[in-house]
């Protein structure tokens, strides 16, 4: 092999190098950019109203638990009140509160979301009182990056809409 050759093939192999080389950082830089866009809000608040056989209406904190690849996992604390209609069609109003485990799934903006927990409501004249399951599953409109929430459900306890931020 002659001194060009050797010198044109070392060029080749050093442009083949560097050029492999500028391709895995820059796709560890686009891998990484693509996870965060997907990557969910850390907290959010919301108003979350429902209706069914009673109602309810609270104001709602979620903190992120677990983010994984297909599902993220929240803790939520929410205060509010709950109503049902009593025999003699009045309603009965308690102050309230619930503690739930939220999971949503999906990517992008639009997300299937089900909760599971309790809401404990009190009563002075023991109509409304006592600890009902929360089970509901919906759909969650919610940037990645945090902003608006909508969303809305279907669960044990009727029908709802949820309007909030998350950041």
């Amino acid at each position: 092999m002659t001194k060009l050759a050797q010198e044109t093939t070392s060029q080749l192999l050093l442009k083949i190098a560097l050029a492999t080389a500028l391709f895995l950082c820059f796709q560890g830089i686009a891998r990484a950019q693509s996870i965060e866009q997907n990557e969910l809000s850390k907290n959010s608040v919301y108003l979350d109203t429902g209706i069914g056989f009673g109602g309810q209406v609270s104001f709602n904190y979620e903190r992120q638990i677990y983010s994984g690849e297909k599902v993220t996992w929240f803790g939520r604390l929410g205060a509010g009140a709950a109503y049902k209609w009593t025999s003699n069609d009045d309603v009965s109003l308690g102050p309230g509160g619930l503690a739930a485990l939220t999971m949503l799934t999906g990517k992008g903006n639009n997300h299937f979301e089900l909760n599971a927990g309790t809401f404990i409501v009190s009563d002075s004249d023991k109509n409304n009182s006592g600890v009902y399951p929360l089970l509901d599953a919906g759909y969650r409109y919610q940037k990645p990056g945090g902003g608006f929430i909508f969303k809305t459900k279907i669960g044990i306890l009727g029908l709802g809409i949820g309007l909030g931020y998350a950041f």
